[in-house]
């Protein structure tokens, strides 16, 4: 067993697989790190590559994309912040803005990014090209804080030009419910333009 003594100044509060044999972790210091994984005769052993965020915020969640490389980063403040990878390592891509209090926990499926907060609500964003993200919906029902997601394809109903998506979350207030996505539903802008809602 390999343990890395130190990794953060507070609690460890998330850790995700990554790309490119990396390892991220997210504290209550407010710190994003990165580590990478290196096979041994024995197992492995796990360098500090980058540390990407230091803030006053406490980190409360983080999630991966697959399909995009990129690493995402809620906060106690409610911002999501991200990373892309480059050929030159991780840049900062920009901050998601969709809630007013923490966000608790965060899941990724295709081209959605899913933020869950103390706000009871879950934002549904999708990533277009040139790491620009809109804002697809907001998932409103429970009526406490949302503590854990997971997302599965939907089979049954997805094509190739429009996949769709299960998503679970779960609540304090006891409950998980079960959405579906599109992800190639409207953005709320282009609803408000649609319906001219100001």
């Amino acid at each position: 067993m390999e343990s890395i003594d130190g990794a953060h100044d507070d609690a460890i509060n998330s850790v995700v697989d990554g790309f490119s044999g990396l390892v991220f972790t997210g504290s209550a210091d407010g710190t994003v790190k990165s580590w990478y994984r290196e096979l041994q005769e024995k197992g492995t052993k796990h360098s500090m590559v980058q540390q990407l965020l230091k803030q006053e915020n406490a980190v409360t969640a983080l999630a991966v994309s697959r399909e995009s490389d990129t690493l995402y980063c809620g906060s106690s403040d409610g911002l999501v912040n991200f990373w892309e990878h480059t050929n030159r390592g991780l840049a900062h891509g920009g901050v998601l803005r969709g809630h007013k209090v923490a966000v608790l926990c965060m899941a990724t499926a295709g081209k959605l990014v899913f933020s869950g907060s103390a706000d009871k609500s879950i934002c549904v964003w999708r990533r277009e090209e040139g790491g620009i993200h809109a804002c697809l919906s907001v998932l409103t029902g429970h009526t406490g804080p949302l503590k854990c997601l997971a997302v599965e394809e939907d089979h049954q109903m997805s094509t190739e030009t429009n996949r769709k998506w299960i998503v679970y979350s779960g609540s304090l207030d006891k409950s998980v419910k079960v959405w579906r996505v599109s992800e190639h539903a409207p953005t709320m802008n282009e609803i408000k333009e649609t319906y001219h809602i100001h």
